[in-house]
């Protein structure tokens, strides 16, 4: 079978593949024929070392924090899932989905929905569950809710104002100008063009504002934020941590969201997949050879929804 692996922390070409041998999945482990894997902005921030402060310097590494595929195998505790199930999964922050085989925990897993294509649904975990996690979780989402996303046109702002929309709220978006009619398709009831205003001066007040890019701060979103209400960013940086300790002496609250893999929040997005609420855009899909042009690509922090590795 053939891997993408690192040796190092660098630039993209840093990555090779690689030939190795099919892995055995241990009892709790479900080995996965890959048919697709996400590309997101972590795998560049792991593989260029920003992140290796979480990542240690184990090396060789492989890239891909989600998949889809075929179930090919079960450890001898495991299951749930029956040999040639379409499944999709996000990892853990180890990676591993640049992989023509990899072996997942169970407990991560999920059914692919009836009729998705591999591609489709391997962009959805990471991202679809940061979004969940973020408006769930931390901004305790409910119906007639006002929630602003910065940052609509990329991944987790894409599926975040699908499933804002999916939990009642009326979502407001910030995109550039020319992927305003992209954000619309999402669902977005609103949507500004950030090279010609200022979200941050709109005189709407806003439940939750999920900062998808990690652009703006809590701070400059101050005044667009209902007391008692809360923003998320996607990158829990020390400023963002500190600011998240103090939240018991603020009316509005500030996190950094740490996704978490599991396939019981994954089962919510598939059903809200198959239900038609949430739908992807994928905008360029490689094969596994061109996994470093595919880095560089996402590296230009201009992609449109996401972007797929299919093996």
């Amino acid at each position: 079978m053939q891997k993408i692996i690192y040796e190092k922390y660098g630039p993209a070409e840093v990555m090779e593949v690689t030939e190795t041998s099919v892995p055995v999945p241990a009892p709790d482990e479900v080995l996965v024929k890959v048919m697709a894997a996400g590309i997101n902005p972590v795998d560049y921030k792991v593989r260029n070392g920003s992140l290796k402060f979480l990542t240690g310097r184990k090396f060789p590494r492989t890239p891909g924090g989600e998949i889809a595929g075929t179930v090919e195998k079960n450890g001898s505790e495991s299951s749930k899932f029956k040999k040639g199930e379409n499944v999709f999964a996000m990892l853990s922050m180890a990676g591993g989905g640049y992989s023509e085989y990899i072996c997942v925990k169970e407990e991560l897993l999920s059914r692919m929905p009836e009729k998705w294509n591999f591609a489709d649904a391997a962009v959805v975990p990471l991202a679809g569950l940061t979004a969940l996690q973020s408006l769930r979780d931390k901004g305790k989402i409910s119906p007639g809710m006002k929630v602003l996303i910065n940052g609509g046109s990329g991944g987790v702002g894409m599926f975040g104002i699908q499933i804002a929309r999916a939990m009642g709220a009326e979502v407001t978006a910030v995109c550039s100008g020319k992927n305003m009619e992209l954000v619309k398709g999402f669902g977005a009831h609103h949507v500004i063009d950030y090279q010609k205003e200022d979200f941050t001066q709109l005189p709407e007040k806003f439940d939750i504002i999920l900062d998808a890019v990690a652009m703006s701060s809590a701070g400059k979103c101050s005044r667009i934020l209902k007391p008692g209400g809360t923003f998320v960013t996607t990158v829990p940086s020390p400023a963002v941590m500190l600011r998240q300790m103090t939240n018991p002496l603020r009316s509005r609250k500030t996190f950094g969201i740490m996704c978490k893999p599991g396939g019981k929040d994954l089962d919510v997005l598939a059903d809200l997949m198959r239900e038609g609420k949430i739908k992807p855009f994928v905008e360029k899909s490689y094969p596994l050879d061109q996994a470093t042009i595919a880095h560089k690509h996402i590296e230009t922090g201009r992609v449109r929804g996401k972007l797929v590795i299919k093996m």
